[in-house]
């Protein structure tokens, strides 16, 4: 599904919707099939460690003037959820999965989807007043609970020319740290980030 939302916030804060969305994906799942999804940082939907499902978020930018920063005018969120495969290709079987293969049961798209819809409205609502707040704090919070991949787990990167180290947090802005090998704190500034 895609979901076009305009919350007025500052660009800068784009990332924070992918992370919304990445919790109201969770939710709605848990509330569906009563299975626990985990969030690999960003945008990925994990269940016992393969992809059941992912996040995409395309934004258009209102133009910065002189006194004001440049502003979200909107955001299209792709969200895909693998429902009721019961197989995929060998070359795939070891990293992806489905809500049927993880749960034994069909699942309803329209009931996915109603739950999905209520979920993210409700997080984008939590996102504007925490925005206005001009704290991410709770957002944060909730998606450092919600996903084993933000604290401890040691991972491979391939941004920067690659390296390797153990998940340390989230910063203010939303982006993944993480205490590399070589001893320095890097901050993740996109995806890639995979389980070593």
């Amino acid at each position: 599904v895609s979901v076009l939302v305009a919350p007025s916030m500052p660009i800068a804060s784009a990332l924070l919707i992918s992370l919304a969305t990445g919790l109201a994906a969770k939710r709605a799942i848990f509330e569906i099939t009563g299975l626990e999804v985990d969030i690999r940082w960003p945008n990925d939907l994990l269940l016992d460690g393969r992809k059941c499902g992912g996040i995409l978020v395309e934004t258009a930018v209102s133009p910065a003037d002189i006194s004001a920063e440049a502003m979200l005018r909107y955001a299209v969120i792709g969200i895909g959820i693998n429902l009721n495969h019961t197989s995929f290709p060998e070359e795939l079987s070891g990293l992806a999965t489905s809500l049927l293969i993880q749960g034994g049961s069909a699942v309803s798209r329209e009931s996915i989807l109603v739950s999905l819809l209520r979920a993210l409205e409700d997080e984008i609502r939590l996102l504007r007043a925490e925005d206005e707040n001009l704290s991410m704090k709770g957002l944060l919070r909730r998606f450092t609970e919600a996903s084993s991949w933000v604290r401890g787990k040691r991972v491979r990167v391939d941004e920067s020319g690659g390296y390797t180290g153990l998940t340390a947090g989230l910063n203010d802005s939303g982006f993944l740290l993480v205490d590399s090998d070589d001893g320095s704190k890097r901050i993740v500034l996109s995806g890639g980030v995979r389980e070593e």
